[in-house]
């Protein structure tokens, strides 16, 4: 009888996600050699060649697509199954996979998951963080049923939920002496100012690199982090400014440790918060009441004025 033991459909899986053998080895927290092996078995049991490996990584063969497509169908057929008992079971247990921008973290567990985990409390959740482009990737994949990005790009594989426009905005310290810059702050003004900038990839950190190609300008980039709570801790220290949508320090504004500064620079006022799913993929009814909550309850999805 045709079988795939469930190590090796995940180690395939999980290296088809990531391009590398040794990214899918520390997502499963395994041995590469232990992936390796996997793979070997089951193409010595199928009898064909399932993965092309090579310097920049590997990719599937024209087989290896055919099983990754069983095996996500097969995926979705017990999601869907799981779905329907989660219905009658009246939603009192599941787990439920979210990729968060970093950006996102703290609106989601301050006003999204306390809430929705007091009406749910049997719900487990696995939360993803990353960059936008890692974002994309998770719900792409199917390795999350749900995405919270900044600046995400439009894709025919993703269906979006729903999409508030949040402008960048300089962030400083009110005890710095940047603190009285008027507003809107130009192009020229923003030059003059040390930043803590986020790296490409990053959405706010894709809209700057296209704000100075547009405008021939180039900021003091201070400091350049992948990690939110450098650019904060920068602000709050004094040393300069940031620039991030204001609901990514909701909590940070209310206790008056930072204050915002509106811009007036085209490129960086048609930012967006999304959240989205991958379309075509029937969620769980718990997924799909989670959408529905977040975009009711995050302050993300609250349209700035």
């Amino acid at each position: 009888m045709f079988k795939i033991e469930t190590a090796q459909a995940a180690s395939f899986l999980v290296i088809c996600e990531e391009g590398s053998i040794r990214s899918g080895a520390e997502r499963l927290g395994v041995e590469p050699s232990t992936i390796s092996r996997h793979i070997s078995a089951l193409e010595s049991s199928l009898n064909i060649t399932l993965v092309e490996r090579g310097r920049k990584g590997v990719r599937p063969t024209e087989a290896g697509n055919i099983l990754l497509t069983y095996l996500k169908r097969q995926q979705s057929d017990q999601e869907t199954l799981l779905s329907e008992f989660d219905e009658l079971s009246g939603m009192r247990r599941g787990e439920l996979v979210v990729a968060v921008g970093d950006g996102f973290i703290s609106d989601f567990i301050g006003n999204a998951l306390t809430t929705y985990k007091l009406a749910f409390p049997g719900f487990t959740y696995d939360l993803v963080s990353g960059s936008t482009d890692q974002v994309l990737h998770a719900v792409r994949t199917d390795r999350a049923h749900i995405g919270l990005a900044y600046n995400a790009r439009q894709e025919r594989a993703i269906r979006t939920a729903a999409q508030v426009k949040q402008p960048l905005e300089v962030l400083v310290s009110p005890t710095s002496q940047w603190a009285d810059l008027s507003q809107p702050i130009t192009m020229e003004q923003l030059e003059t100012l040390p930043c803590a900038l986020l790296k490409s990839g990053f959405g706010v950190g894709d809209m700057i690199r296209e704000a100075e190609g547009v405008h021939g300008a180039r900021l003091q980039a201070t400091v350049q982090s992948n990690s939110l709570a450098v650019l904060r801790n920068f602000v709050r220290e004094g040393l300069g400014a940031t620039i991030l949508p204001a609901f990514v320090v909701t909590r940070e504004i209310a206790d008056k440790t930072i204050i915002t500064k509106s811009l007036d620079i085209p490129e960086l006022s048609k930012g967006e918060a999304s959240v989205f799913t991958r379309a075509g993929r029937r969620l769980p009814e718990g997924a799909t009441r989670l959408v529905d909550h977040v975009i009711r309850s995050m302050a993300a999805f609250k349209q700035s004025n």
